[in-house]
């Protein structure tokens, strides 16, 4: 039986210009935590696996949870081995995210390990991307250098120094500025407020923003809704990581918490 590849509706939205609302999983690695997000109609998950605990394990069953909700799934990988490519991607996600990308060398080099000959030099598994080895070739691999995500982290001087090389590899789909690192990155982050809001880091916004236009490639940024994302997207971001898992828990928890000691304190009074 011939293995169906699982087409990217979120990256041929962001190519077309559209805006793309990016949910986190940073640190509640459920398949719970999937099914809502689907439920609330999201059409992607994030999952981090530069700053947490996830493994491989954890991942292959969000993935399969997502593919059951019909999600795509983004991983930000560790800044690591070859191995974090391939295994992510024959798991099945859609797209990766490379962080800390701070010249186009590097970029070249992450496309090369992400992508099959001839774009790169991806190595050949039997992974889930592929139905385990059933998928036709050589349209398996012509499908897969389509369609997936390459995006690079943009939160160094040093990257931003460089954006418009970055922007012109081939390969790369998106420009993910991160403005807490690079808040740090220029001596900001100590400084109230926002990082984006720092006028350094909105000049950066500003450059990076450039040379994703001058390229055909999106920018993307992680803010919560407010006043920070649209400072963002005047300046032509369309990806945004708005929420993750522990804030939205956060603030549900939060809610429901102040609004009981509001209703019995009523019940006080009127009692």
């Amino acid at each position: 039986m011939k293995a169906e590849y699982r087409l990217n509706r979120t990256k041929t939205a962001l190519m077309n210009g559209e805006v793309v609302k990016v949910p986190e999983i940073n640190r509640v690695f459920d398949p719970t935590v999937v099914e809502t997000i689907a439920e609330v109609g999201y059409g992607c998950v994030w999952v981090d696996m530069e700053h947490s605990h996830v493994d491989f394990r954890d991942l292959s069953t969000l993935v399969l949870a997502a593919r059951a909700r019909d999600l795509d799934v983004f991983v930000r990988i560790p800044h690591g081995p070859y191995n974090q490519v391939i295994k992510t991607l024959e798991l099945g996600a859609s797209g990766l995210i490379w962080p800390h990308c701070k010249t186009a060398d590097e970029a070249r080099a992450f496309v090369k390990m992400a992508k099959f000959h001839p774009k790169g030099l991806r190595g050949m598994g039997g992974g889930r991307d592929s139905g385990f080895g059933n998928a036709d070739k050589p349209e398996y691999f012509d499908l897969a250098n389509d369609n997936v995500l390459l995006g690079v982290m943009i939160e160094d001087a040093e990257g931003v120094e460089a954006c418009e090389e970055i922007a012109a590899v081939d390969g790369i789909d998106l420009l993910f500025v991160g403005p807490g690192d690079l808040s740090q990155s220029y001596g900001v982050h100590r400084e109230p407020g926002s990082p984006i809001a720092q006028p350094r880091v909105l000049a950066a916004f500003d450059r990076v923003g450039e040379a994703c236009r001058a390229n055909g490639k999106a920018m993307g940024t992680a803010v919560d809704p407010g006043d920070a994302m649209k400072l963002a997207a005047e300046r032509g971001t369309t990806w945004f990581n708005c929420c993750h898992d522990v804030n939205a828990l956060t603030i549900g928890y939060t809610s429901a918490f102040e609004a009981t000691d509001a209703t019995i304190s009523a019940s006080k009074t009127n009692g």
